[in-house]
């Protein structure tokens, strides 16, 4: 609820003064910034319309009614684009935040079905090694469970799998390819051949 007055009370600060509204959104690069623009403009608009005052007891009050349109209408755009950009940066600040507890959240709720998903990868690769087994039981070979690399029918050829599981990462991956294409992790039996 806060975070949705945050725009409006950044543009509001940095109306009263300008690079307030960025120092209240902690970017003080861009308060220095705005403060400095509106300053040296301020002055270097005096300084070319020769409004500078001559006598240095003339009152703010007075000083300020004396200024040209051509000094203040510069100065008050100045205002509003810095007004304009605490609002954005205010909103852009949200959005990020949104964004970031959305994704914590999503890797909470991930985290949280770990679990279900190393059960449901254990259970998929049971049913490939039991897969493998009946295979080889219906060879000729022992009936017991095998791991996928080591499924050997009994004609004494290798039974190439088309997939197996990385021992690095956990993911199926090719049999046929030496590394796995997942983690790029060269798969034990690489080696071998």
């Amino acid at each position: 609820m806060r975070d949705r007055y945050r725009p409006w009370l950044a543009a509001l600060l940095a109306f009263l003064f300008p690079g307030l509204g960025h120092a209240f959104l902690r970017k003080w690069g861009r308060a220095f910034l705005w403060i400095a623009t509106i300053i040296v403009g301020g002055v270097l608009l005096q300084v070319l319309y020769g409004t500078v005052p001559a006598d240095p007891n003339v009152g703010v009050v007075e000083y300020s009614e004396s200024l040209p349109a051509d000094v203040v209408l510069p100065i008050l755009l100045l205002t509003l684009l810095s007004v304009l950009d605490a609002f954005l940066v205010a909103r852009r600040q949200n959005a990020e935040k949104r964004s970031r507890r959305a994704a914590a959240a999503v890797a909470e709720a991930r985290a949280g079905d770990a679990p279900e998903r190393d059960e449901e990868r254990t259970g998929r690769s049971e049913r490939g090694n039991g897969a493998a087994a009946n295979r080889a039981a219906r060879r000729g070979g022992e009936s017991s469970s095998v791991p996928l690399a080591d499924a050997v029918p009994s004609g004494g050829e290798t039974d190439a799998p088309e997939t197996v599981q990385c021992p690095n990462c956990g993911k199926e991956t090719d049999a046929e390819i030496d590394f796995c294409h997942w983690c790029t992790e060269p798969l034990p039996w690489a080696d071998e051949e």
